[in-house]
């Protein structure tokens, strides 16, 4: 009786040394979605831990077999590959000077929607991951707004992974959520599995969100109306300086005259195209 044949035994160190292989895949990255990873030996590990379960479930022996996949244009390759590649670390509330701020200024955009008789509220968060940032915007908005709110709210989150995608529109995530979030909060917009003990956001306001794909590297960025409100942080952190001025200048035009836009603290604006001024740190206007 013959034996099953096997599939290739790349191991992580054999990847690890393949820097040509590494050099191939960060070019197609880049191209792709505008992620930087340089040749340091945190980003060859890095790409290893990613890529060697995918190579073996392709029955690939290095980068190179990968790379001709991608080339000859095996349904969903490079999607898969872009996905396991981009990095989703998140949770709600993080970095909550912003969210602090947005209550804050909520009864200022009232005011100016007021005045252009809109009664609509209009959000982007252009790098959702698996929804705990839009699900955190939403909360802010909804308990400034209350019981009875005079503005709708019209959200979209994005993401170019549809994996964390696919979570976020679930919106089940594990117990531990309840160190960032108020029990008050907890009660009034989560569902609790008595079983699992993990928390789930309830239908009515899953439903408030327009998830959807979205790759901030597209040529441009056609919505049918500017933003009041965009939040884009913590994933231009891995763009090169040009793309990070590409980017803002293309957020900058889906911003409405005196919308604000949010980018992580860690991330820096390159040059002066957007005509954006600071209103508090990581956050912006355009100028008047």
């Amino acid at each position: 009786m013959s034996e099953t044949p096997q599939k290739n035994s790349i191991t992580h160190e054999e990847l690890i040394s393949d820097i040509e292989g590494f050099n191939s895949l960060a070019k197609i990255l880049l191209e792709r979605t505008g992620i930087y990873m340089d040749s340091s030996d945190k980003n060859f590990s890095l790409m290893s831990n990613r890529m060697h379960r995918v190579l073996r479930k392709h029955d690939c022996s290095s980068y190179k077999d990968f790379i001709k996949l991608i080339e000859s244009g095996v349904a969903d390759i490079m999607n898969e590959f872009l996905e396991v590649l981009t990095t989703n670390t998140t949770h709600f509330f993080r970095e909550n000077e912003h969210f602090t701020f947005l209550k804050k200024t909520l009864s200022i955009i009232e005011k100016d929607l007021e005045k252009e008789k809109r009664n609509e509220i209009r959000v982007w968060c252009a790098a959702a991951s698996t929804g705990e940032e839009p699900y955190t915007i939403l909360m802010t908005i909804l308990e400034y707004l209350g019981n009875y709110p005079k503005l709708s709210i019209k959200m979209h989150a994005t993401d170019l992974n549809t994996q964390v995608l696919e979570k976020a529109k679930l919106g089940i995530y594990r117990p531990e959520i309840s160190e960032n979030i108020t029990p008050d909060l907890l009660l009034k917009y989560f569902d609790k599995d008595l079983k699992t003990q993990n928390y789930q956001v309830k239908e009515k306001f899953r439903s408030m969100i327009e998830f959807s794909k979205f790759n901030l590297r597209n040529e441009t960025y056609s919505f049918p109306y500017k933003f009041d409100v965009i939040f884009c942080r913590n994933v231009m952190i891995y763009f090169t300086q040009n793309v990070v001025e590409e980017t803002i200048l293309k957020l900058s035009g889906c911003l409405s005259k005196k919308g604000y836009l949010f980018i992580g603290h860690s991330e820096a604006m390159i040059g002066d195209k957007h005509k954006l001024k600071s209103v508090i740190p990581a956050v912006y206007q355009h100028m008047t």
